[in-house]
């Protein structure tokens, strides 16, 4: 079998659109178009290979589920050739291939019958599907009295039951409790390590950025970027919050504002620019390494270009995957000394002082200036790197987060209860 799981190309969906339900009869009869035609895909490209978990995002209407579901087999492209290769298990919407009516026992059967199981098979699977979807008191209750999330919990189980070649997740587990989502993520994670396919849509930039090998950005029915998920997520948020497109490469920037680091990501109106940011000790010294409880600033130099009389200053700390940490803005400060205007052609100096609470590791410090509409006026995503170290040799830490804890006292409660 092919090493490629899903093959695509120049696929293209155009759905016809009537203005109103006779408008098709209409046509039919009189053989003048009375439909627009609304272009949902347009000759996508993308080749995924076995093994890959794929990260689809980009804003509502880019074309996602319609190409999840063309991939799915639920939909038929207009044109262009596709090439899927493998067990396919999809969740496109909450309950797909569910009677509303049924028990949830009932979908248990139904969805499994859809997805190529015979009855024996699903019988041998029910016991671990009700285990893992957690409804064992409502299995037997009717679909249709199901919460949204409790609807979530059994199409994931339904679906994931079947061990896919590819498995395809569509937002589905947004609506799910905190529990059962770390619990699906998990079961994602082993599929991932077993070489499976997996395609998610996700709005989340953390979610692709622990769990994603790649990520494709879908805008009007393109492929507007695939690459890396921190990369591409970068561009994501330009295309959210840019005041004109971007370009269709993961390394565009304004060249007439050069880049710091290698992983700077810079876009923005530019009407005020962030001429540096450094991270200072307590000396006032620039550094890009700190310790573990030290204290630190945070300086920003800002170049207005024309007056600004309404901004906002923020900044974001990401690990190098693009998780994100700690984020804060201006609207959260002290603004006593904050002049209200920035007038053309002055520069301005911003310090935040801050205790590092971050444990060990490498990090990246992004910083901004924008409207209060969350226009950007420049961007600067990942433009500071700094390692954070510690000197207590008592500190042991997985995490991204580092807690100070100290010895307080032990005494035997039965001879002496009160001395701690």
């Amino acid at each position: 079998m092919s090493e490629i799981a899903i093959s695509a190309r120049s696929v293209s969906k155009a759905f016809r659109i009537y203005q109103n339900p006779a408008d098709m009869l209409r046509e039919i009869l009189t053989g003048k178009i009375r439909h627009q035609d609304f272009v949902a895909l347009d000759k996508v490209d993308l080749s995924i290979g076995r093994g890959q978990v794929v990260g689809l995002i980009g804003r509502n209407g880019a074309g996602k589920s319609t190409l999840l579901k063309i991939i799915a087999g639920t939909l038929e492209a207009t044109s262009g050739q596709l090439e899927v290769n493998g067990r396919v298990s999809a969740i496109l919407e909450l309950g797909t291939g569910f009677n509303p009516e049924y028990t949830g026992r009932e979908n248990i059967y139904l969805g499994g019958l859809c997805l190529g199981f015979s009855r024996e098979e699903i019988r041998a699977r029910e016991a671990d599907i009700i285990a893992f979807s957690e409804l064992e008191e409502f299995i037997d209750r009717p679909f249709k009295t199901y919460s949204t999330g409790m609807q979530a919990r059994l199409t994931y189980s339904v679906a994931t039951s079947v061990d896919p070649d590819i498995l395809i997740v569509d937002e589905a587990l947004s609506v799910g409790d905190a529990k059962f989502q770390l619990k699906s993520f998990d079961r994602m994670r082993s599929f991932r390590e077993r070489g499976k396919t997996i395609l998610l849509v996700s709005h989340e930039l953390n979610t692709l950025g622990s769990i994603c090998d790649r990520a494709i950005l879908l805008d009007r029915g393109k492929v507007l970027a695939d690459g890396q998920p921190n990369a591409v997520g970068k561009l994501y948020h330009e295309l959210l919050f840019a005041s004109k497109p971007p370009e269709t490469s993961v390394t565009s920037v304004d060249a007439a504002i050069p880049e710091v680091t290698p992983r700077e990501h810079r876009y923005g109106e530019h009407r005020a620019i962030i001429i540096g940011v450094r991270l200072l000790d307590q000396a006032g010294n620039p550094s890009q390494h700190m310790d573990v409880d030290g204290a630190y600033l945070v300086r920003w130099e800002i170049e207005a270009q024309e007056d600004v009389n309404d901004y906002v200053l923020g900044l974001l700390i990401r690990t190098a995957t693009g998780m994100e940490v700690f984020g804060t803005d201006s609207t959260f400060w002290d603004r006593h000394d904050f002049p209200k205007v920035l007038r053309a052609g002055h520069r301005y100096r911003f310090d935040i002082a801050f205790t590092n609470r971050l444990a060990p590791g490498r990090f990246f410090l992004t910083a901004s200036i924008s409207k209060s509409n969350g226009t950007k006026l420049d961007m600067r995503f990942d433009c500071l790197m700094f390692e954070v170290m510690t000197r207590v040799r008592r500190l042991y830490t997985n995490s991204l987060v580092a807690m100070d804890m100290r010895f307080v006292c032990a005494a035997e409660t039965n001879t002496n209860p009160l001395r701690c």
